[in-house]
């Protein structure tokens, strides 16, 4: 039956690090539900979320998967997103659609690096939270420390709902009961703790407790959807999936106290720009206003291309046109699905807060508003994705795919939002960045796969720069006669450094008319011509103020080929002069890693000519180490992480500045360089 109210729908995405038992907890939640006829496993490689070839032959999910299930007349859309690292993207862009977001901690491995990344990125985006502790049937686990360490880094609000009894083998709840047996802890102490977290959340409720009026069990649960969506409270539940341990508590919880549509974070649409900038809340109201975004793309070998939103508010029929961001024409769905895995399901209209998926409407991408025409759009945030920094140049296998690489790539970064594709036009490479080397192997494979490309990958040039440390002049007279008529043109003119980062400069100081005025953007031209090459080591100039000063024509031989070609010469007499030097870009590095490792990485990085900024202890016996370091020496950084670390180890990089290269290495780098010869005159 079709879900006709918001009130109806609970949306949740499973989120942690990898090998936690996401897929495996979603599909057994979906086998206890009857949604699907058999259990699948992510070793036999048929469960309803990895159906991706990639995600089959890795055994982990690569993507989003997208699922749902009912239980007493209540519909969850569940988004199983992948754990490791290099895709942590699918996972940050499905915060974007659901009110809840589930952290999926294994009890044997503790909070892994991120796991701590994605519960951060759900308090960032406003969403409630909650912990399910997996796999607590393995051996040797010590539950009562990680529920101490869970609090010590999630924060005294994380509190059991539920505690395990019967050697693992059950779960009693301590929300609406206070006796019981459990394997650690005293239920009667749980439910007081997470009462009175619960009832602290409700103003009203909590005047009345104070007062000593009694609490009643339903109302206290009715109340629970509310601390979470507040941020009160992280509620802790214990499962194990595969031997349905605790797997109905959580599937109760989900569809009783969970925050709904309605009552979970509003959607915020913005309107204008800058002081005239209007900020409207979107109330989840199957009766509102046309609003949905889009939170995934994907390309389906059956629909084409296919684009997953959520309704935030309205009622969206198969039938109904409507306008996406600031188009002016409108379009009609034809199709509605829903998502269940691979699988798409028609309906005929989806209400809202919903999770629904259209076809082959190619003006949808990331981020996408759905509105009604003639309607204002609006935009409505996005979480903040991390900056891809790991590259690779690639070139293709076989001569003339050029043209199809760049095709297969364009439909590959409109799919993943943490993927760039770039032609460098200094090094004339074509290049892919993304968040380690894993996600850009599976790119790799993807383009093999889906479009029968092959590649030939190397590490990418660095993008270094060229500038000058000293003012200097330079001069440079053309004269060229080739039996009819000739060439001349001399140009006078003046270096200057300018602050770094300030770009470039040509200043016109001609005094008297020896230069003609329409002969002086050929000047320019020339300077150019000679910033583009560099005189080091063929790297691009910056941070240059060129003033040209003085300068003889001719009124018969002065053509503009001649000033530019003057102008290209005096600037290379005056850079020549200028002390000239290399720059290399540096970036902000910060590493967090297990405290052990701490001098292992610090140690590394002052090998790397980085320079340490800082350093901070986190919950949960991690450390962040923060550094400035020469891009040239992080290139590979990821692997080299992985192997000091044992794979607990997460970066994140960007672009800081550039600043000049030690007098050692820049000599290393011209030797290596290609600097263009220069044109004969």
């Amino acid at each position: 039956m079709p879900v006709s109210k918001p009130e109806e729908l609970r949306n949740i995405c499973l989120v942690g690090h990898g090998g936690v038992g996401k897929t495996t907890l979603l599909e057994n939640l979906l086998g206890l539900c009857s949604s699907v006829s058999r259990i699948g496993t992510v070793e036999e490689g048929n469960t309803v979320s990895d159906f991706d070839d990639e995600e089959k032959e890795r055994g982990h999910s690569i993507s989003a998967g997208v699922a749902y299930f009912a239980h007493n007349g209540v519909e969850v859309n569940v988004i199983d997103t992948p754990g490791y690292p290099d895709f942590i993207g699918p996972a940050l862009a499905s915060l974007g659609a659901v009110e809840t977001a589930i952290t999926v901690i294994s009890a044997a491995a503790g909070i892994e690096v991120n796991t701590r990344r994605l519960f951060e990125a759900a308090g960032r985006e406003g969403l409630a939270r909650a912990i399910v502790v997996s796999k607590i049937s393995s051996e040797n686990l010590d539950l009562p420390a990680l529920v101490a360490i869970i609090q010590e880094t999630f924060g005294n609000n994380c509190l059991p709902i539920n505690l395990p009894t019967g050697g693992c083998k059950d779960v009693v709840d301590v929300l609406t009961k206070e006796t019981g047996e459990a394997d650690f802890g005293d239920p009667a102490s749980a439910h007081t703790a997470l009462m009175e977290a619960v009832i602290e959340a409700d103003e009203a409720m909590m005047e009345r407790y104070l007062g000593g009026e009694a609490i009643e069990q339903a109302e206290l649960g009715a109340a629970l959807g509310k601390a979470m969506a507040a941020g009160s409270v992280v509620p802790i539940f214990f499962v194990d999936a595969r031997d349905k341990v605790g797997l109905a508590a959580l599937r109760d919880a989900i569809v009783n106290y969970f925050p709904t549509p309605v009552t979970g974070k509003p959607r915020v649409v913005v309107t204008g720009e800058g002081e005239s900038a209007k900020e409207t809340s979107v109330e989840a109201r199957a009766d509102g206003p046309l609003v949905a975004q889009v939170f995934k793309v994907a390309a389906d070998p059956f629909v084409g291309k296919l684009c997953v939103f959520r309704l935030l508010s309205g009622t969206l029929k198969n039938d109904l046109p409507f306008a996406v961001d600031d188009e002016r024409g409108s379009h009609k769905a034809g199709h509605l699905f829903k998502v269940f895995g691979k699988d798409h399901r028609e309906v005929s209209a989806l209400v809202a807060g919903d999770l629904g998926a259209v076809a082959k409407v190619e003006d949808l991408v990331y981020g996408s508003i759905i509105h009604a025409p003639n309607s204002d759009s609006g935009e409505v945030g996005t979480p903040a994705m991390p900056t891809p920094m790991y590259s690779l140049a690639i070139a293709p296998k076989t001569r003339g795919d050029e043209g199809k690489i760049s095709e297969a790539l364009a439909k590959l970064v409109e799919e993943d939002q943490t993927l760039r594709a770039t032609h460098d036009a200094q090094t004339a490479e074509l290049v892919i960045s993304g968040l380690g080397d894993l996600h850009l192997r599976v790119v790799l494979a993807k383009m093999k796969r889906r479009f029968n490309l092959e590649v030939e990958t190397k590490s990418p040039k660095i993008p270094y720069r060229e500038t000058i440390s000293a003012k200097a002049d330079g001069h440079y007279r053309h004269k060229k006669q080739t039996g009819g008529a000739g060439q001349f043109g001399e140009v006078y003119l003046r270096v200057e450094p300018m602050d770094r980062g300030g770009g470039f400069e040509f200043v016109d100081d001609i005094f008297g008319g020896s230069i003609p005025s329409q002969f002086l953007p050929a000047v320019e031209k020339g300077v150019r011509d000679c910033m583009d090459q560099g005189v080091v080591a063929g790297y691009p100039l910056q941070d240059v103020r060129v003033v040209v000063y003085d300068g003889k024509y001719h009124p018969v031989d002065s053509k503009e080929v001649a000033f530019r070609t003057a102008g290209r010469g005096a600037m290379r007499d005056a850079i020549a002069k200028a002390k000239p030097v290399l720059l290399e870009p540096i970036v902000n590095l910060e590493v967090v890693v297990p405290a052990q490792f701490m001098g292992d990485i610090t140690g590394d990085m002052n090998g790397r000519r980085g320079r340490i900024q800082g350093m901070d202890q986190l919950p949960g016996n991690l450390s962040v180490i923060k550094a400035q370091v020469p891009l040239a020496e992080v290139t590979t950084y990821n692997s080299q992480l992985r192997s000091v670390t044992g794979g607990q180890g997460s970066y994140s990089m960007e672009f800081s500045h550039y600043e000049p290269v030690p007098g050692n290495v820049q000599q290393q780098i011209v030797a290596m360089s290609t600097k263009p010869k220069d044109e004969e005159e």
